[in-house]
């Protein structure tokens, strides 16, 4: 029987990795590539944070306190004492079915360039083409997918066009989602820190919410609430600055990185939320 400790441990993290789950599908990240990181993760944090004082940590501690095997635990570790090792590459199926476009002399022409495919057929067709690269996907999805992502195209003669090799994301959405690391990770870090504190000097942490928020009034807190918290930054941060000038470059040097996240949402009604939803929420 599942505790109810496991239970809300469950819908937390579901609730967490949702919005990350959509940033990786949108760029082609794949399960089996988070499933590895998560590995090393785990590994990672074990060494970095459960080692007992004075004694160095083993390999078999380590599976215990993980979950895995001692063998993968050796291997994982070995990964990580290598910082030339770069992320394990498992295309998507979508992936997969252009590098086989690309390499198999089936759908290569006499000069080696994809060609275009008659979208259904035997062989030498862009369903033959899934057949042979995506496994059982249908090759609906597969030219669904590549089209969306202007990967291909349908020609007027209702064939299958290769146009970008390809599918890479704008610089601007990689430094989005170099950002979104950094907020996120900060904020996870503010709570663990808080959940591990029994007690002490606890960081701030709050959130307010309101349900059955009408949206002409949700667009006018949406521009209040940028107008103040951008005065709140413009306070704080000229404080930071105006204080670390004082400092000597050796103490900025040693000094700790601070600061505070502030972030705007809206969704649709959650239920899950509150049971009195016309009461605010404040955490």
């Amino acid at each position: 029987m599942v505790s109810e400790h496991k239970t809300v441990f469950a819908k937390a993290i579901v609730k967490i990795l949702r919005p990350l789950i959509r940033v990786l599908i949108r760029n082609e990240f794949t399960h089996a590539e988070l499933t590895e990181l998560v590995r090393r993760t785990y590994v990672e944090v074990a060494y970095d944070a459960y080692q007992i004082p004075g004694q160095e940590i083993t390999f078999s501690r380590v599976a215990v306190l993980t979950g895995l095997s001692r063998k993968e635990v050796v291997r994982l570790k070995g990964i990580l004492d290598d910082e030339e090792v770069l992320v394990k590459q498992t295309p998507n199926r979508a992936q997969r079915v252009v590098h086989g476009w690309l390499g198999d002399a089936e759908f290569l022409d006499k000069k080696k360039q994809p060609k275009e495919l008659a979208v259904k057929g035997k062989k030498g067709s862009f369903q033959s083409l899934v057949q042979r690269y995506s496994g059982d996907i249908t090759y609906g999805a597969v030219l669904d997918e590549l089209n969306l992502i202007g990967v291909t195209e349908l020609t007027e003669d209702n064939t299958v066009r290769l146009i970008n090799k390809a599918y890479i994301p704008y610089k601007d959405e990689l430094e989005k989602v170099r950002i979104m690391s950094v907020c996120v990770a900060d904020l996870f870090d503010t709570a663990v820190y808080n959940i591990e504190q029994d007690q002490g000097d606890p960081h701030f942490q709050r959130q307010m919410v309101y349900s059955g928020i009408e949206d002409s009034l949700a667009a006018k807190f949406k521009e209040l609430s940028g107008e103040k918290a951008s005065e709140l930054f413009d306070t704080l941060s000229k404080y930071l600055s105006s204080g670390r000038e004082k400092s000597s470059s050796k103490k900025r040097a040693q000094g700790k990185r601070v600061g505070l996240g502030i972030y705007y949402f809206e969704g649709p009604h959650d239920s899950s939320e509150s049971k009195d939803q016309n009461n605010p929420k404040v955490k």
